[in-house]
């Protein structure tokens, strides 16, 4: 896997939306990478601060969650 792919995947990867072999080819280059490396780990931070900032937040009302199911769904 190139920069460039690993790029393009980088938010899946975060995610854990990858598949294992995916997950697993993108870890190895980030490993090895001075570029990709600390961008990922820069983008792994944001999201940790993220969540962070949201515990104990209110909740999304239920209609509004169903809303936001639909439109994502057809997107996929």
């Amino acid at each position: 896997m190139d920069c460039a792919e690993v790029e393009r995947r980088l938010w899946e990867y975060l995610d854990g939306a990858l598949s294992p072999k995916e997950a697993k080819a993108v870890r190895a280059h980030v490993a090895r990478c001075g570029g990709c490396g600390p961008a990922c780990r820069c983008c792994r931070s944001f999201l940790i601060l993220v969540a962070r900032a949201l515990r104990g937040q209110p909740v999304a009302p239920e209609i509004l969650r169903g809303r936001l199911r639909v439109l994502i769904s057809r997107e996929s």
